[in-house]
């Protein structure tokens, strides 16, 4: 077996012309824990997470529950379906960016 490349952090750590870089993280159990490890380790801008055992929400369903993580701040975004959860963190990024 062969390890996977780690696209995300590779583009993470770019010097020249970075993106703003958004991951995303399914957990089971210490969302909050695994998100801001993951924030830190691949060095990204923002991680959304959410918690894949809550019945009815995440992987095999329409609607979902996240939080989305930065450099000293977290939003929780209610439950909702996953096309508005998009578009939320569209703003998110839209509005870090703005700010940048």
């Amino acid at each position: 077996m062969v390890k996977n490349p780690d696209i995300i952090a590779d583009v993470a750590s770019l010097t020249q012309h970075r993106p703003f870089t958004v991951g995303f993280a399914a957990e089971t159990q210490d969302v909050e824990t695994y998100a801001l490890g993951k924030l830190a380790r691949k060095n990204l801008d923002m991680v959304c997470a959410n918690d894949v055992s809550v019945e009815g929400q995440g992987f095999n369903s329409d609607s979902n529950a996240i939080t989305v993580y930065w450099q000293g701040g977290q939003q929780a975004l209610g439950s909702a379906k996953k096309t508005e959860l998009g578009r939320a963190i569209l703003e998110y990024i839209s509005a870090k960016l703005a700010s940048a």
